[in-house]
């Protein structure tokens, strides 16, 4: 009979230890579902400040590309502008260097038929003397 006594004692005590750990786990819980709760609260505001903070961040960077293009658009423009006017430039010397090749050119034709009729009278005045240049 002791036996039993001891074994019934042992599986009370085990009985009572079992409801003291079942009752420690529902606290347990409670208190983790208390403790998740605020936790849950603050993940969500930390990750919608972090949305927002992305955000503005993406807002920024979109503000800040969108001035460097207008920028490089701006200056793209002034380049073809630039080029334009240097272009209209070379093209207005080349129409002058053309003028000036003709102009030299007639000049040359021109000397080439003064130059037989200059000789000519130049030793016409040889011939002659008295006739005073």
């Amino acid at each position: 009979m002791r036996e039993l006594d001891v074994e019934r004692t042992a599986r009370q005590k085990s009985e009572r230890a079992a409801e003291e750990l079942r009752a420690e786990l529902v606290a347990t819980r409670g208190e983790a579902r208390d403790a998740a709760v605020p936790q849950a609260e603050a993940r969500a505001r930390l990750e919608a400040q972090a949305a927002a903070l992305t955000e503005r961040l993406t807002e920024r960077l979109t503000e800040r590309l969108t001035e460097r293009l207008a920028a490089a658009e701006v200056a793209q423009g002034q380049e073809a502008v630039d080029r334009d006017a240097v272009q209209t430039e070379l093209a207005a010397a080349q129409r002058r260097a053309e003028r000036a090749e003709a102009e030299a050119a007639l000049a040359r034709q021109l000397l080439a038929k003064i130059a037989p009729a200059a000789r000519a009278g130049t030793a016409a005045q040889i011939q002659q003397p008295g006739i005073d240049r």
